[in-house]
């Protein structure tokens, strides 16, 4: 094998020419992501776009003559190029940097290049999918439904478009694109090779109604339909096969880890990457497989890998950022201070420390970098199952505290506050650095420990028990703070007020709150709701889509209990906690709380950690976040650097936490007993 190009940046999206004989590819190696075409003969490149919009997703008409493509920007859109003239036109204007979800999504050229269809998230925040003449014209959504579709991709004979969708369940889904001659049910979709030029024709008059399931396997990715007329798409990390009816679908390889899918123009052969291995497959038969191994010489420059990752992150902020006037600071001038300290960078950690203090300039949350993933893994110390009392010097470990679920907590593996640890697994310990030699590295196996009720091993015993890890400990000591919580708010307020800690905003957290609101609160005449030390999420709205149903009546069964309709409604007062650790999503929800009327606001105000933000992976390895999108109240202000603010302000001290006080859930129980 022979390498291409030698760019240290990012050239991708290959597409071969009809010929063989060109690559056409993007390429950051002009600052922006461009257009090129290189010569497989002379190795030469030239770039076919020279402006400063972002281009993406290069899809080959039929014919080989244009090149169809996104461009990012509030003017930007579905384009084609024409190879031959190098005329761009635009097709469909869709402004968005056509990055996650922001813009354009998948595209594909009919049979007869005279359509184009892709989808797109449209005002009504749907991705559908559309139709437009690939000569101009207006686009026509043809699927019509608020639900998610993808991957068009059209049969051979111009005749169906299939898809993907979750519109009636995840699956592969067909649109005929002609008015069928018999009802859906009592036709079958069958396949004839076409022997001459196929011409597509839509009637478009309730096309959306035509749409039909074919299977329920869903097409994750790469979702095509080869020459033969054989579907073919990625699901559950393997390639799978559908017949054109639906009627039979086949698993073609198994044990996942496979990507970047491609069928021969003659549809008898498949192409694919198998955990980073070139790997081919004949569709004939048993599908039989081979691995395509080859020698290739691979020269990398480290310095010049960095130049390009930084390059592509300040790109990357500069057309993904979701403020374009980058928080009042000069993004540009930014870059051009940090581009010089590249020279003094020599590890993985400096670079994503620069990365992270140019970005820092800008002052946005959810901006964090990470370093390339190599060297050696730090050491991982397990957890003993109780706190070490620091003001005893040995010998031994004098034993601090022993929490509630802790192994040392029950009477088979009991170890008591104040007793003496004086060894593990056989070796004299003190609290000194040697402790954690003797650990390190050895968590979710079982710990011997020598323990007595005196400094001596005379008359000690031996315990044992798995050690926890860190989030078990940390798990551990969370449960027990929310459980003394829960029975202190129901003690001082007589059993009148329930309490629901939310920990994040995941789905498991909604079901979590949805199971705690039924077992600790139904019955009670209010609900504290504490968000305090919450990290954020994403389901802040339809956590408050639950609290704000109001019954609208009552169901009573002859000699039954009356049930209030709907059933899972809450109409009595609410008090959400929030205080400076609740983040993101979790100052989302007590803003909403409130906004609506549903519920008042106690504790610290929020830090302003609030925005939607995206992952980045740089050409080294290197991780990143930039944030795409902001959050912005009703009357306009953002969010971002703009925590919100409590009904009644509350300080939580150092010494109020150390002795367990909580005098922000006081005020809030005093509040609701009036």
């Amino acid at each position: 094998a022979r390498r291409l190009t030698d760019w240290a940046g990012d050239d991708s999206d290959f597409v071969w020419s009809a010929d063989g004989k060109k690559l056409y590819f993007t390429s950051d190696r002009e600052f922006n992501t461009r257009l090129y075409e290189l010569d497989l003969e002379t190795l030469q490149v030239k770039s076919l776009w020279n402006r400063p919009e972002d281009v993406s997703r290069l899809r080959l008409s039929p014919d080989g003559k244009q090149l169809g493509f996104w461009v990012s920007g509030s003017e930007g859109g579905l384009h084609v190029l024409t190879l031959e003239t190098g005329e761009v036109r635009r097709l469909v204007k869709v402004p968005g940097t056509h990055w996650y979800g922001l813009g354009g999504g998948d595209f594909a050229w009919s049979p007869d290049m005279r359509w184009m269809a892709f989808t797109y998230r449209g005002e009504d925040l749907a991705w559908n999918l559309w139709i437009v003449p690939a000569a101009g014209g207006d686009p026509i959504n043809v699927t019509r439904l608020n639900a998610y579709h993808s991957q068009p991709a059209w049969s051979p004979d111009g005749k169906y478009l299939f898809f993907q969708s979750n519109r009636d369940g995840e699956g592969l889904y067909v649109l005929p694109l002609q008015e069928e001659p018999a009802r859906t049910v009592d036709t079958d979709l069958k396949f004839e090779k076409p022997k001459e030029k196929v011409l597509v024709q839509i009637d478009f008059q309730d096309i959306h109604r035509r749409i039909r399931k074919v299977v329920n396997q869903n097409p994750q990715a790469d979702l095509t339909v080869s020459s033969e007329g054989l579907i073919l798409f990625l699901s559950e990390g393997d390639i799978w096969s559908v017949s054109y009816d639906g009627k039979e679908t086949k698993r073609l390889t198994t044990g996942g880890g496979i990507s970047s899918l491609r069928v021969s123009a003659d549809g008898k052969r498949l192409f694919f990457i198998r955990n980073g291995e070139l790997w081919t497959m004949r569709l004939e038969g048993n599908n039989p497989q081979e691995k395509v191994t080859f020698t290739a010489d691979w020269e990398r420059d480290v310095r010049a890998e960095r130049r390009a990752a930084f390059t592509q992150f300040w790109r990357s902020y500069h057309r993904g950022f979701y403020d374009a006037n980058f928080h009042g600071r000069d993004w540009e001038s930014i870059r051009k201070r940090y581009e010089p300290l590249l020279d003094a960078v020599e590890t993985r950690e400096e670079f994503a420390t620069l990365l992270q203090m140019m970005v820092g300039e800008l002052e946005a949350s959810h901006t964090e970098v990470s370093p390339a993933p190599g060297g050696n893994p730090s050491p991982v110390t397990p957890h003993l199952g109780f706190t070490f009392d620091y003001t005893y010097e040995g010998p031994g470990i004098r034993v601090g505290k022993v929490p509630p679920g802790a192994p040392g907590s029950y009477p088979q593996t009991r170890i008591r506050e104040g007793e003496y640890v004086l060894a593990i697994n056989g070796q004299d310990v003190t609290l000194d650095e040697n402790l954690w030699r003797w650990i390190n590295d050895k968590q979710g196996r079982e710990f011997e420990f020598l323990v007595n009720s005196r400094p001596s091993k005379e008359g000690a015993r031996v315990v044992k028990y798995r050690v926890l890890s860190s989030s078990e400990w940390s798990d551990l000591h969370y449960r027990n703070r929310i459980e003394r919580l829960r029975k202190y708010t129901d003690q001082k307020s007589g059993g009148k007020i329930g309490y629901v800690h939310i920990s994040g905003m995941g789905f498991s957290n909604q079901v979590q709150f949805e199971r705690e609101v039924y077992e600790q609160v139904i019955g009670k005449q209010a609900m504290i709701i504490d968000v305090r030390f919450n990290g954020g999420g994403n389901i802040s709205d339809t956590l408050v889509d639950w609290l704000e149903r109001k019954p609208h009546g009552f169901y009573r069964p002859r000699d039954g209990a009356v049930e209030p309709a709907p059933s899972r409604a809450w109409d009595k007062p609410i008090i959400v906690l929030m205080n400076e650790h609740s983040l993101s999503n979790a100052e989302m929800f007590p803003y909403a709380m409130r906004a609506k009327g549903l519920a008042r606001l106690v504790g610290m105000p929020t830090p302003g950690y609030v925005i939607w933000t995206w992952s980045l992976q740089l050409v080294d390895g290197t991780g990143a976040r930039m944030p795409q999108s902001g959050v912005y109240r009703l009357d306009g202000s953002p969010m971002e650097n703009n925590g919100e603010k409590p009904d009644i302000q509350v300080w939580m001290t150092p010494d109020d936490w150390l002795a367990e006080r909580d005098p922000q859930l006081d005020r809030a129980i005093e509040t609701l007993m009036r």
